[in-house]
């Protein structure tokens, strides 16, 4: 319980602070006034009166001169001053709010442009090019528009004081609106009457004011209704709506100007500085509405947040007082569980291997928890753990009598292909002709690969292969064995091997068997015209064998699960029958501790990468004088085809090969005859066919007595191997 205790704790301390900050924004509304509105507005309404002097400038008014801009300018620029003070400074921590703080910068960035705007006013007077009225109305308008956007970023929490912020800024919007219309009608009165774009602006600025102060008039309190309609009343009000419904009707001209500078200049004056008055004390009004509404969020947080506080410290309490009682019973529990799933349950299997009785309940916690829910859960777990003892068992059971049925099925298809092998022997003994026997070793080698899938399955089995040698067998012939046991032979290339090492013989068929599965794989997986390359080279820990190919390759997740599978030797995954042959090598390698990966190859495709350790090798010196009979079946080449023979080495005589300048259309029809010379068909005589048979066949024939008369010296017939 202490997560969601503590979580209760941060959520209520989380809601005092934003409440409490939102209260104490409320109580220092005069700070707020003094540091933001104050400067705001002291900086606007310079930088209206600027503008209405820099008009009136741009219209060559001879009442505004370079001294009373200047005096104006340096009021600006103090204004300026402090509100960069306010800006830089900590008084606006405790009151300012994030949307505050970014309008009050893009309003600072803004004041920058202040400078080169009024460099270019000041250069009218000998370019009149540099910039016009309409420019410099719009650039001063943009600044009064920033400061007055930090008015709308004022909340207070309360939806009354709210709406009238939004009349407090609805209000300074108002009064800009009827300063722009007196800074554009001073600089166009100061020239001599309005342009047409000018007066169209004007009656668009008219009639905007009037509206947004009829819309404003409808939301304020009761007080400052009656406030505003003693304004409307006044003197000061009837002479400057005079003045505008007048030139609304009649721009004039310069030469019958409608209205008089000095006299617009009089009368918006006079009620600009009504307007003020009445913008400061409505908003003095409301700082003080303000700062009551606070007080009395106060009380009410103060009284919210200790209920809250005693709530949350009564239930710290009682959640200490149950929450140790329940950790410590799971922790029990939690503890039991992880003993059995970490320790005890990986060993069952090797338990249930060795014959030992298991007891589901062994090393089960007590059953004396006080609290239901737990003890509950403590008999589901136990019910768990019988069943996952038993369903282990079964596995185990499982797993071995599959493996048994495995063995038994491979050990009689054994026994079956040793004797086709035998009799594909003897056929081969009696066979005829050529074709025939060309045919025969095609079903021999078929049947070797039917061997070596039948010793897969006694290896996945955990048994021996059965075949076994007592003396080593040189590596040259274990790869020339490992690539006989596969169905396309032809595409294996096999350049020089070192002749100087040997594998042990207890390890040489399993050894045949890793290296046919790879060999088969790459000879599988790439292009029927493309070679398999076997390479072997002695390295600092055996003896590397590389078998490489030139197919798509693998993708790299792909290729790290495969050689995760060779390095950890799994058990055989019954639902994963497509890569037999990984578990087989992947057995294997375990075995006899040989090291099995796959890389990428340069090629493009992969290469498969054994090495063979030190204890499965030995050396020259080691190896018996008398040859040991090698793994059968041996690589045969088709008889149709012509057998190469190697060029001369380096120091050797050149050997001359029968035919081998003859074009491809002549070879293989033997020797010519007097109707070859007169251009006829090539006839062999029939005493010549019968004796190049009977020498072919001899030959054979002492072939195979040679290699019987060896296995029989080392006791056992050549394909029992």
């Amino acid at each position: 319980m202490t997560v969601p205790l503590a979580t209760l704790v941060v959520l209520w301390g989380f809601a005092v602070s934003v409440a409490l900050k939102d209260s104490l924004r409320l109580v220092r509304a005069n700070t707020f006034l003094t540091h933001v509105v104050e400067p705001v507005e002291t900086l606007t309404a310079a930088l209206q009166h600027e503008r209405r002097m820099s008009m009136a400038l741009l219209a060559d008014s001879p009442t505004v001169g370079e001294v009373g801009l200047k005096a104006q300018r340096s009021r600006t620029d103090a204004a300026r001053e402090r509100l960069l003070a306010v800006h830089r400074g900590p008084e606006l921590d405790d009151v300012s709010t994030e949307l505050l703080d970014l309008r009050a910068d893009a309003l600072v960035q803004d004041l920058e442009g202040l400078d080169v705007l009024r460099a270019q006013i000041d250069r009218h007077a000998a370019d009149r090019d540099v910039i016009d009225r309409a420019t410099v109305l719009e650039r001063y308008s943009s600044l009064v528009a920033a400061g007055n956007m930090i008015y709308d970023s004022a909340e207070t929490g309360d939806a009354t004081l709210n709406r009238e912020i939004r009349i407090h800024v609805s209000l300074a919007h108002a009064h800009e609106i009827i300063s722009y219309e007196d800074a554009l009608l001073t600089g166009a009165l100061t020239a001599g009457a309005p342009t047409p774009a000018e007066h169209a602006e004007f009656v668009k600025a008219v009639g905007a004011h009037r509206s947004r102060y009829t819309e404003i008039f409808k939301g304020f309190n009761v007080e400052d209704r009656l406030y505003f309609e003693r304004l409307q009343r006044s003197a000061h009000y009837l002479d400057f709506r005079e003045l505008e419904d007048r030139l609304v009707a009649d721009p004039g001209t310069e030469a019958d100007p409608t209205v008089d500078a000095g006299q617009w200049h009089t009368a918006s004056e006079r009620w600009l500085n009504d307007l003020v008055r009445f913008h400061a004390d409505t908003r003095a009004s409301l700082s003080v509405r303000a700062t009551d509404y606070a007080g009395g969020v106060l009380l009410r947080l103060a009284l919210a947040g200790g209920l809250g506080l005693v709530a949350v410290v009564v239930s710290i309490v009682f959640g200490i007082r149950t929450g140790r009682r329940l950790v410590r019973e799971n922790r029990r529990m939690v503890r039991a569980l992880e003993g059995f799933t970490n320790e005890r349950l990986p060993t069952i299997a090797e338990l249930v291997h060795e014959g030992v009785e298991i007891d589901p309940d062994e090393g089960a916690p007590l059953r004396d928890f006080t609290i239901t829910e737990v003890a509950q859960v403590h008999e589901a777990f136990a019910q768990s753990r019988r069943a996952v003892v038993a369903a282990t068992v079964s596995e185990v059971a499982a797993r071995r009598g599959l493996g048994e049925v495995f063995v038994n099925l491979a050990r009689r298809n054994q026994v079956l292909l040793q004797r086709l092998l035998r009799l594909l022997d003897a056929m081969e003994r009696k066979a005829k002709t050529p074709e025939d026997l060309t045919d025969l070793f095609e079903i021999d080698h078929l049947v070797t690969r039917m061997r070596r899938h039948a010793e897969g399955l006694v290896i996945l089995a955990g048994r021996p292969a059965g075949r076994t040698w007592r003396r080593p067998v040189p590596v040259v012939d274990v790869v020339r064995a490992a690539v006989a046991e596969i169905e396309d032979y032809q595409r294996v290339k096999v350049p020089p091997i070192p002749d100087d090492l040997a594998v042990a013989g207890t390890a040489t068929a399993d050894v045949v068997h890793l290296l046919a599965e790879l060999i088969e794989n790459a000879a599988m997986y790439s292009p029927p015209e493309m070679q398999v390359q076997i390479t072997a080279q002695a390295v600092a820990h055996g003896l590397a064998l590389e078998v490489e190919d030139r197919g798509l390759g693998l993708d790299d997740d792909k290729r790290e699960s495969l050689n995760q599978t060779l390095a950890e030797a799994p058990d055989f995954d019954l639902f994963d029958s497509a890569r037999l042959g990984l578990f087989v090598v992947a057995r294997l390698a375990r075995r006899h501790d040989i090291r099995v990966r796959l890389r990428p190859s340069p090629y493009g495709g992969t290469t498969a990468i054994v090495l063979l350790p030190p204890g499965v090798l030995v050396t020259a010196e080691e190896e018996p004088a008398v040859p040991e009979p090698r793994p059968e079946p041996r690589p045969r080449p088709r008889m149709e085809q012509p057998v190469a023979i190697p060029a001369a080495g380096e120091g050797e005589l050149p050997r001359r090969v029968r035919q081998r300048n003859l074009a491809p259309q002549l070879r293989d029809q033997g020797e010519a005859g007097p109707a070859a010379v007169a251009g006829g068909p090539a006839v062999r005589p029939p005493e010549q066919a019968r004796d190049l048979m009977s020498a072919m066949q001899q030959g054979w024939q002492r072939g195979r007595d040679e290699v019987a008369s060896q296995a029989r010296e080392e006791g056992r017939d050549d394909h029992d191997q």
